[in-house]
């Protein structure tokens, strides 16, 4: 168990080759833990006094820590939530009876700072750790923002409306967003038809009819993985509730309706030990090796040559392993140019850190001509021509059926030095087999394709 000291300092060090795996709601890092104190799992704050607490998996209190934000008195904490992508935890902080304010939390000290007024009587905050957007809602009691969706600046605290009423009961005032099916929920009262969840991208909402155990309004929140939120309700109980609405009483007796509610484990780390590029003609390989993972699922591989990042494919991860373990992945058949590459690595409960390659890779020019069989072969209808050229110059490719009758031009046009592909569409051809042949320069080949239908 690291110290807190030791957290601060390796969240400030984000460009170090290390993954700290964080979602919505979820955070995996190392806790500030006093002496005396063991392991915290859940962060709860209250709406009506200045308190929040730590519990362990039992939601047996470990800490309780009075919130503090310089400038303001405060006077009750609605909601937190963690966001994955800078590492900090945020909160709806009320300063006042109809005061709410944005501000980062430390949950170890309770000490906030402020960012700015959200402009509304906001009651609940989710993260999308997809998108990377934070989200608002305000209760059944908050005027114009009663039950509607809002995202959120994380600079200035401002808000900006995306969809609703959203009324789920008398209250429908807590959100938390499931990073495995990509939906955010929403719950509020006792009835038994009182959840919904909602998509984030059209914002269609669709009731969810709750079974088990018997809630009634809910106050707390957070998806912990496995299609399974942890949920705490106004009598002081702590729920567990899945994404198909069967809710189970995991605790009661807690310290007070827990509002807003966040999730921490201890630091679960991906550590690579290289990660380099090896580039063979139009290929680009991949090649990284990890010194320890911990919960990993695995990585994505993205690649960037102008304009977004796209992704190439994934690799499954090894779990928990202190053993090295070596993976690879080849990029094919690129066109001349640089490029810029990347992992996503993502642990099973949906938190993910990038790695990028430290160098930009290059795909030169070709040594000499070549023109490639084309692929599939035979095909139907369409196929793909690969063609090399090591000076710029006139290139022409002709289709010819077996007769020798030109039947398509592929290519006639001035290019220049590098590595190509053609894609052709040959439905309006029949079956059989055809030629296709290439000039450039002094240069001139043909190859032979068969078409099936």
């Amino acid at each position: 168990m690291k110290n807190f000291t030791a957290l601060k300092d390796s969240q400030n060090s984000i460009s170090k080759v290390k993954v700290f795996f964080t979602a919505v709601l979820l955070t995996f890092i190392s806790l500030a833990i006093n002496p005396g104190e063991t392991r915290a799992d859940y962060v709860g704050t209250s709406a009506f006094q200045d308190s929040m607490w730590t519990f362990d998996a039992t939601w047996a209190v470990l800490s309780a820590k009075q919130v503090t934000m310089a400038g303001f008195t405060v006077v009750g904490v609605n909601s937190i939530t963690w966001n994955s992508n800078n590492l900090l935890f945020y909160g709806i902080v009320k300063v006042g009876t109809n005061n709410r304010r944005l501000a980062t939390i430390d949950p170890m000290t309770g000490i906030c700072t402020d960012i700015g007024p959200m402009g509304g009587q906001f009651s609940s905050l989710t993260f999308n750790s997809t998108t990377g957007v934070m989200y608002a809602i305000g209760g059944n009691g908050s005027g114009a923002i009663s039950e509607r969706l809002y995202s959120v600046n994380l600079t200035t605290g401002a808000t900006t409306f995306l969809a609703g009423p959203f009324s789920v009961g008398a209250d429908g005032e807590v959100i938390a967003y499931n990073y495995d099916d990509g939906f955010i929920y929403h719950w509020s009262g006792n009835a038994t038809a009182n959840m919904e969840k909602i998509n984030s991208a059209t914002f269609a909402a669709t009731p969810i009819v709750q079974s088990g155990t018997a809630h009634i309004e809910i106050f707390g929140a957070v998806y912990i993985g496995g299609g399974v939120f942890a949920v705490t309700d106004i009598a002081n109980r702590a729920l567990s509730i899945t994404s198909a609405g069967v809710v189970s009483e995991v605790a009661t007796g807690l310290p007070d309706d827990i509002r807003g509610l966040g999730f921490i484990d201890p630091l679960l780390p991906v550590e690579l030990s290289s990660f380099t590029s090896a580039v063979n003609g139009r290929n680009v390989t991949l090649n990284w090796i990890t010194s320890e993972e911990i919960n990993n699922s695995g990585f994505d591989i993205e690649r960037k040559q102008s304009g977004s990042w796209t992704k190439l494919g994934s690799i499954r991860g090894n779990g928990t392993s202190v053993l090295s373990h070596e993976y690879s992945f080849t990029d094919r058949n690129l066109a001349s140019g640089n490029y810029s590459y990347r992992l996503k690595q993502t642990d099973f409960n949906g938190n993910f850190e990038y790695f990028n390659l430290n160098n930009e890779v290059n795909v030169g020019i070709p040594a000499e001509f070549e023109l490639s069989q084309n692929y599939p072969n035979p095909f139907n209808p369409s196929t793909s021509i690969n063609f090399n050229l090591p000076v710029d110059g006139k290139v022409s490719i002709r289709l010819y059926d077996m007769s020798g009758k030109e039947v398509a031009v592929l290519v006639n046009e001035v290019k220049t030095a590098g590595y190509y592909s053609v894609n052709y569409n040959a439905s309006s051809l029949s079956s059989g087999v055809y030629f296709y042949s290439i000039s450039a320069d002094n240069f001139s080949a043909t190859k032979k394709m068969l078409l099936v239908k």
